[in-house]
């Protein structure tokens, strides 16, 4: 069977959330660039890199620019942890973002000194890709499809499997009036903070991406705190996609 010498790019935020991808590699190797260390095996015969690619917008999007100058990789998938927007989802549920969205681009209307802060007359606003035209702008970004088609099939042990779409900025809510307004607005699941950045660099450097979250915690359900050990989940997860789009040769 052909296999292509250009690697899959797996990102995770934090150690709970890479770590275990990276004892899954054959043969590892190890390249520090900056802060970042990649790391790079085989699964199946076929090259992959994983990195850690730290929490936030702007980490995760460095680490994705450096790998996809470094390796040229067939693809990129950012995967992790994620907090529930919508109030059907429960810890262990898995969101396949057909969409991400930019949750932290707002624009507000003019208000005078003193008046106070009216958070509902905030406006989202899209964010400007290049790769689509010089100030162009767009709320979402897309996943890749192929990628998706394969992730959908795979069965998760310890809940459901949806597409949907999935909010990222450098910030956590936890306010349900601000939950449900993302939901109803932006029609976002969950959310996180790295993914919007990564398929940014993505569309602009014309690379399959792919964001893949697992619901970690949710404010909508008593007793549904953070728990980092879903992030491992979400690994064992991405590795059955992984081995998937290799054996079926999805991306070559």
């Amino acid at each position: 069977m052909h296999k292509s010498e250009k690697p899959i790019v797996i990102l995770g935020p934090m150690e709970s959330e890479s770590a275990w991808l990276i004892q899954q590699l054959e043969n590892p190797t190890f390249t520090d660039i900056g802060a970042y260390r990649y790391a790079k095996g085989t699964i199946g015969g076929c090259p992959v890199v994983v990195c850690r690619c730290y929490i936030g917008v702007v980490n995760s999007a460095v680490a994705a620019a450096l790998a996809i100058e470094r390796y040229d990789p067939l693809c990129v998938i950012v995967q992790g942890t994620s907090g529930a927007h919508d109030p059907a989802l429960h810890q262990g549920d898995i969101v396949l973002g057909e969409r991400t969205v930019n949750i932290g681009r707002w624009f507000t209307p003019h208000r005078d000194w003193g008046t106070g802060v009216d958070a509902d007359r905030w406006e989202p606003h899209g964010s400007e890709i290049v790769s689509i035209g010089p100030g162009e702008e767009t709320m979402y970004l897309y996943g890749d499809k192929r990628i998706l088609r394969v992730a959908e099939d795979v069965p998760n042990p310890i809940g459901k499997v949806i597409r949907g779409t999935i909010g990222a900025a450098d910030i956590w809510n936890r306010e349900l009036d601000m939950l449900d307004r993302l939901h109803r607005e932006l029609c976002t699941e969950c959310e996180e903070m790295e993914g919007f950045g990564v398929m940014q660099v993505c569309a602009q450097l014309n690379i399959p991406c792919a964001d893949i979250r697992i619901i970690s915690n949710s404010e909508w359900h008593e007793g549904e705190d953070f728990n980092e050990k879903y992030g491992e989940d979400c690994q064992k997860f991405v590795l059955e996609v992984v081995r998937r789009l290799i054996a079926q040769k999805t991306l070559l």
